[in-house]
């Protein structure tokens, strides 16, 4: 059997959590993966729900004892999925990173479909700064440059879904549930 995942991707603030979140509340058929990090959490972000915060020394043993679905080092912190957050009778939902997915498209017993979420530079930089009371100018600088190089050339297949204006996320959200129904996945 396979793990049926579903990749959801985008720059930062191009709403892919907030997709993450209505398509996980909307269908029982869906789990939600909780990837594991070794960077501390950002402000609003709980443990267990947003990511597991775990040590360096606890992310080296899983991926040593071959517990992880996929690892990346990311700005001297860790990220990765372990294979004890699938599901392997649901269809898994995620936001992973382009290096993420490409590690995923080679695994055989990974189904995964990829949704890439775009919106403008100038719609992402609002959203970015309307999402904590104060924002990490600095941080969203870096990951701005960061997500231009890691997004310039992706090498695998994905559906690219618009999320610009108000509404989008809800056309987002029913283009994945629609897609689902026509592959008889739900």
């Amino acid at each position: 059997m396979k793990y049926k995942i579903i990749a959801i991707i985008g720059k930062a603030g191009s709403g892919k959590d907030t997709i993450l979140k209505k398509l996980t509340n909307s269908n029982l058929a869906f789990h939600e993966i909780v990837s594991c990090t070794t960077r501390p959490p950002r402000e609003g972000e709980v443990d267990g729900d947003n990511y597991y915060f775990i040590s360096s020394e606890e992310f080296a043993c899983k991926v040593l004892a071959n517990e992880m679905l996929e690892a990346a080092v990311f700005n001297n912190w860790c990220y990765g999925t372990s294979f004890d957050s699938l599901r392997i009778n649901d269809i898994n939902i995620g936001v992973f990173n382009p290096t993420g997915v490409e590690t995923m498209n080679s695994l055989k017993n990974v189904d995964l479909t990829v949704y890439y979420v775009r919106a403008s530079d100038k719609t992402r930089l609002k959203r970015q700064l309307d999402r904590e009371e104060n924002p990490d100018i600095d941080e969203i600088i870096r990951r701005y440059h960061t997500d231009k190089e890691d997004f310039y050339d992706l090498d695998f297949d994905y559906i690219e879904l618009t999320n610009e204006k108000p509404g989008d996320i809800d056309v987002c959200v029913r283009t994945i549930m629609d897609n689902l129904t026509t592959t008889n996945c739900i």
